[in-house]
């Protein structure tokens, strides 16, 4: 049955919401304040699937998708807007998690620290079936043969899609590439087989700043080559202005927020539990001479925490979690740098710092990712006057 609503607003995950009566759904490829006719597709989580079936009044910032892979690959959903509705909807999605989950409203709108919106991965995943290989198809594990993606460096397109090179004799596997527009290194991971190498580079240097970072296809980088300078400088800011004098990285990868940290502190705590990321840490450290850096291999959300001043941490999309923010609280933090890639678990775990006395004093909205709803959050958070807290006691035991 078809049905007609007004979009009021892009919801995390890109779809727009439509009330219902006392119904929400959420349908997919649409810009908030268009009306739509749509249908009821299916219920995921107590939650109602809509499926949009025509764009009764368009709004203004729609956009001829620029990719014709767009509404079957499961790589972008946003590409359907003008890449400033793309930020307006994120900024949207990211107050909204912060009212509902986090229970808090920024005295400002936030910033947005935008993007060039293509060419900007600097990491790719291939799918190889039966020879041929691309990108999953949306919300399926199905395989759809790429010819081009405007997200990816020219070396890795020209290399793998624009000359059909998605061709390795394997059932079932991946290609993983690391390009910093420039080089490429690249090698196909098959069950039982292991890794074969497709280039012969096997690591691929940024210089970001002062800073060199060496990265191979399996190691952690952020996934916007063009952002790294943006997020190194937020960082470095707040370093500027405090100078602390000793600093914890709990979720470091191969080191990209370590090593501003060794250049301004005279000594750095850097957790990571991924061996390959370990090895990738030891040697940046090695590669810009940061000898101050005590490196330790263990599971931040488990791990024991120094009694500093000054964290960073940037952990994966699911968060931190209630035990970590209560052992950082009672370490004596009294700065907490906070990057996420995640609105809702971000928002979630500031209503816990929230209740602990700390309070954002910078938060801003970093554009990784044009064409998806997925977003970076900077945060800073500052200890507010002292207070005692139940449970505040509780400290991490070293693992």
């Amino acid at each position: 049955m078809a049905l007609l609503g007004k979009i009021l607003a892009i919801a995390k995950g890109g779809a727009g919401i439509v009330r219902d009566g006392e119904r929400t759904v959420f349908v997919p490829g649409v810009v908030a304040g268009e009306t739509v006719e749509y249908s009821i597709s299916g219920r995921s989580r107590s939650v109602l699937q809509g499926k949009l079936l025509r764009v009764l009044q368009a709004s203004p910032q729609r956009v001829e998708p620029p990719c014709p892979h767009y509404g079957d690959c499961g790589g972008c959903n946003l590409q359907h807007m003008s890449y400033g509705e793309q930020l307006r909807s994120k900024a949207g999605i990211l107050a909204d998690n912060l009212r509902r989950i986090g229970g808090y409203e920024p005295v400002s709108p936030t910033a947005t620290l935008a993007s060039p919106a293509e060419r900007y991965r600097c990491k790719a995943e291939f799918q190889v079936r039966d020879g041929a290989g691309g990108f999953f198809a949306r919300d399926s594990q199905r395989v759809i043969a790429i010819n081009g993606c405007r997200l990816l460096p020219q070396a890795v397109e020209q290399h793998f899609l624009s000359q059909r090179r998605l061709t390795a004799q394997c059932a079932k596997g991946r290609i993983l590439t690391v390009s910093n527009g420039c080089d490429l290194a690249s090698c196909l991971e098959t069950p039982g087989h292991g890794e074969q190498w497709l280039s012969s580079e096997r690591r691929v240097r940024f210089q970001v700043g002062p800073h060199a970072i060496l990265v191979a296809p399996g190691n952690f980088v952020q996934a916007n080559r063009f952002q790294l300078p943006s997020m190194l400088g937020l960082l470095q800011r707040v370093l500027d202005r405090e100078r602390p004098t000793a600093a914890a990285d709990l979720f470091c990868g191969g080191g990209f927020l370590t090593l501003p940290l060794a250049a301004c502190c005279q000594r750095v705590l850097a957790l990571e539990n991924d061996p390959g990321n370990l090895a990738a840490l030891r040697g940046n450290l090695d590669l810009n001479k940061a000898d101050n850096v005590r490196v330790v291999q263990a599971d931040a959300l488990h791990a024991g925490l120094p009694g500093t001043e000054f964290f960073v941490v940037d952990p994966p999309r699911g968060g931190l979690s209630p035990r970590l923010i209560a052992a950082l609280a009672a370490s004596g933090a009294k700065t907490i740098v906070y990057f996420s890639c995640d609105s809702a678990t971000f928002a979630r775990d500031l209503r816990l710092f929230l209740d602990r006395g700390f309070t954002p004093d910078e938060l801003q909205l970093i554009d990784n990712f044009p064409h998806s709803d997925h977003f970076e959050i900077f945060s800073v958070l500052k200890r507010a006057a002292r207070r005692n807290v139940p449970g505040e006691d509780i400290v991490m035991r070293k693992a």
